[in-house]
């Protein structure tokens, strides 16, 4: 039989009288009673759920990822992101200040990524770069996306570390190579001298290569 809210808040007056102080107001025993009968009407299998970012019901996300100390948030992400960005909080914590951080600050995020540092490309000692790659089937450029990866870098790395960034645009393309074949011939009439020979020739080979690429790019404007 079905229960009206105003019997299921009947239910838990006494419980809610016996949790308040004895001098409590009506106001608060009634108050406390409506949300113990809310509280009632909740799944427990639900509640087994709201720490795990893979299960945690939609609505509940923002919680957690505050429970997690998420350190980049956006309430505007699709929701498979803002999961991917609570179950990395964890990690990222554990390891905060190492390159292991950033790299799992940076793979919460729907994006093709390359961590360089200073002794592969002789940059200034000390500093690192990231590059987000784009290329034929990866994500579209999204502003967004990539600035909030950037501020995650920032929170995850070691703070005496200096880093930039980069966005990395491949593209391919054939190459062709022409060739033209070209001839002259010139002949020089002295007045009066018949002899040495005057005719003279000349021909001439060259070679352009030539390299055609086409790239597109893709842009996502958040409004």
């Amino acid at each position: 039989m079905a229960v009206t809210p105003a019997e299921a808040i009947d239910a838990v007056a006494d419980l809610a009288r016996s949790i308040l102080p004895p001098r409590s107001s009506a106001l608060t025993h009634a108050l406390l009673a409506a949300e113990l009968a809310r509280i009632a009407t909740v799944d427990p299998a639900v509640v087994a759920t709201i720490w795990n970012p893979w299960k945690c019901p939609k609505v509940l996300l923002p919680y957690l990822a505050m429970g997690v100390s998420v350190d980049v948030w956006s309430a505007d992400w699709p929701e498979e992101q803002q999961r991917r960005v609570i179950a990395a909080s964890p990690m990222v914590h554990r390891l905060k200040g190492t390159r292991g951080a950033v790299e799992r600050a940076l793979a919460a995020f729907d994006l093709e990524t390359r961590i360089v540092e200073w002794w592969e490309d002789g940059s200034r000692r000390g500093t690192f770069r990231v590059e987000i790659l784009y290329r034929d089937g990866s994500p579209v450029f999204d502003i967004a996306a990539q600035a909030a990866a950037i501020a995650s870098v920032d929170a995850a790395k070691p703070k005496s570390r200096v880093f930039t960034t980069r966005a990395v645009l491949q593209a391919y393309g054939n190459l062709y190579i022409g060739v033209i074949g070209q001839s002259s011939l010139a002949a020089i009439a002295h007045p009066f001298v018949f002899s040495p020979p005057v005719l003279r020739a000349a021909a001439y080979v060259g070679g352009a290569p030539c390299v055609f690429a086409s790239a597109t790019a893709h842009y996502k404007v958040s409004t």
